[in-house]
């Protein structure tokens, strides 16, 4: 998967975790980093995470997956 697919509203799973299902919100780019992504998992309340967007594509660390 190329970092640059990745948009707002695509979802994805951590292999280790799949009851989780993380929720791209925004897609942030921070001075002097690579481009990253605001994640909110779905059906918590406060539970977020800022991941690159090159760890996002990395099919070892998460899966991205299909709504159903």
């Amino acid at each position: 998967m190329n970092s640059t697919s990745i948009k707002v509203g695509d979802k994805f799973i951590k292999p280790e975790l799949p009851d989780i299902i993380w929720v791209v919100k925004r897609l942030v780019n921070l001075p002097g980093l690579p481009p990253h992504a605001e994640l909110k998992a779905q059906g918590y309340l406060k539970r977020m995470v800022t991941m690159s967007r090159e760890a996002l594509a990395d099919h070892r660390l998460y899966h991205r997956i299909e709504d159903s």
